[in-house]
């Protein structure tokens, strides 16, 4: 059963509620937080690109029997507030506002709330986990990495791919300097976005959320970590360009209780199978084609492994619903 909900937070947030059939009078429960930009709660952006990143999550924990709850984003699709002005620290209040929803519901064992964040939202999974008592702690696509450091990499691959680019467009590319212009042009950006105090700014005539990028840019997501008592399962693709794989092997080094990580291989930013690595060039094309994809069957593995040893429920896998 799914039904719309509304999470207070400092302003009203519009969810779906995904309700499985179980006779268990209170059951575990899972809470999706969608990753960086205008990301609904089923993972659509708009009529172009649409992930259903989230809605396929929701139903494959609702197939296993798991309560699950997905929103929109302060200032997107359904949701009240404003996209341009919400910063991470709001971002984590909703998020927060969304476990004490859970939490509060009849139908879910409140000591048993999982909080399953992708890309940004393992970022603010973990803001969350370390200030709330949780069940468990799922980080998909951006586990033990700031957006700093994200962002870093993202442009050293940038660099990478007009490096190497092949034809006549590499030739222009590398004729033009442009491999010596990401990183400064980059900089330049960051310093004017960092050194502003207003919530949102222009920048090159386009209106961006400096305050959400400020406070992003003071937040460690480490320090937080060291807080967690909670399991955390960490995910990441070993094709993922915006995410960094390898820092997932630094996660006990943090979590001072039970910590697992995944590399998946052949899985990309939106957690499905892809055969091959996206560039600078191919990423937007990429993850258009990706949404229509089923959720990575590694991924799923991994995390119904995860959440049966950790919350047992008897309820038979149906993932080729998804």
């Amino acid at each position: 059963m799914e039904k719309d909900v509304t999470i207070q937070s400092k302003v009203a947030l519009k969810g779906t509620l995904s309700i499985p059939e179980t006779s268990v009078e209170k059951n575990p429960a899972v809470l999706i937080i969608p990753g960086t930009g205008k990301l609904d709660r089923n993972g659509k952006v708009n009529k172009k690109v649409d992930l259903k990143l989230y809605r396929q999550l929701a139903d494959f924990l609702t197939s296993i029997g798991f309560i699950n709850l997905r929103y929109d984003k302060r200032g997107v699709a359904e949701s009240e507030g404003d996209y341009l002005t919400t910063g991470l620290w709001d971002l984590v209040e909703d998020a927060r506002a969304a476990v004490r929803f859970l939490k509060d519901l009849p139908e879910v064992d409140a000591n048993k709330v999982v909080v399953l964040g992708h890309s940004e939202g393992s970022m603010l999974g973990t803001a969350v986990a370390s200030r709330e008592e949780l069940g468990g702690l799922i980080l998909l696509a951006g586990a033990v990495e700031t957006l700093s450091e994200a962002l870093k990499r993202q442009r050293d691959i940038a660099t990478h791919d007009i490096i190497n680019a092949k034809g006549f467009q590499g030739f222009l590319l590398r004729l033009m300097g442009l491999q010596n212009k990401v990183e400064k042009q980059a900089q330049k950006y960051l310093d004017k976005v960092l050194n502003s105090t207003s919530d949102v700014m222009k920048v090159s005539f386009v209106k961006t959320n400096a305050k959400w990028m400020r406070e992003h840019f003071t937040y460690n997501v480490r320090e937080d970590l060291v807080k967690v008592t909670c399991p955390v399962l960490a995910i990441t693709g070993e094709r993922d360009i915006q995410a960094n794989a390898e820092v997932l092997k630094d996660l006990s080094h943090y979590v001072k209780g039970d910590a697992q990580y995944h590399i998946v291989d052949n899985m990309g930013h939106s957690c499905k199978y892809i055969t091959k690595t996206s560039t600078m060039f191919t990423a937007k094309k990429d993850i258009k084609a990706e949404g229509n994809l089923p959720l990575h069957p590694e991924l799923i593995k991994s995390l119904e492994a995860w959440l049966q040893n950790h919350f047992i429920i008897n309820a038979s896998h149906q993932s080729d619903i998804i």
